[in-house]
């Protein structure tokens, strides 16, 4: 009886192992594809994660603009009124910053910031907030009267403007960090 038992104990163990190898074997041809792809989906998602965050990172960190849509204006109107067209520039959006140094700058050679700067002064007094406006977007409405027919360069093309009245807006959004920034004049 006692060698008996030693033979099933044995046998046992034999059997254990033999179940112990199969299972591990069925684990390596059929489990790891999804031990493969949840590893994948985890790597994946912190890499989203991470070139998200570096995405964001100068949004977040952005502190050129004011509390407000009007002290952003206030804080743009004073940089270019000391001629600093690159401080100015950088009341806009980020995507926006270098396209409105350039035209700043160009004002500032031609002689023309003075007269930007007044134009740009007097509309903010016209100002009425869109009903548009969200939590992180704001837009105020104004109208300018152009006299006579007359012709301006913008980003290198010559543009015609007939006389006339026409609304436009200057339009704000506040970044991650707290600022409010230019999105357009």
């Amino acid at each position: 009886m006692n060698k008996l038992w030693t033979n099933m104990k044995s046998w046992y163990g034999v059997l254990f192992l033999v179940l112990l190898a199969g299972g591990v074997l069925w684990l390596v041809l059929n489990g790891m594809p999804y031990v493969n792809s949840y590893i994948y989906n985890l790597r994946s998602n912190w890499e989203a994660q991470r070139i998200q965050a570096q995405w964001e990172k100068p949004y977040r960190e952005d502190k050129y603009g004011g509390k407000t849509p009007e002290e952003t204006y206030d804080m743009f109107l004073a940089a270019l009124s000391k001629g600093d067209t690159t401080l100015a520039s950088k009341y806009f959006t980020i995507e926006d910053q270098e396209k409105w140094m350039r035209t700043l700058s160009k004002f500032k050679e031609n002689g023309s910031l003075a007269a930007f700067i007044q134009e740009r002064d007097g509309l903010k007094s016209t100002w009425k907030k869109s009903n548009k406006s969200t939590e992180t977007t704001v837009s105020f409405t104004y109208q300018v009267l152009i006299e006579k027919d007359g012709t301006t360069t913008f980003e290198g093309q010559e543009i015609n403007i007939p006389a006339g009245n026409y609304t436009n807006e200057s339009v704000f959004v506040k970044y991650p960090s707290g600022v409010w920034k230019i999105e357009g004049l």
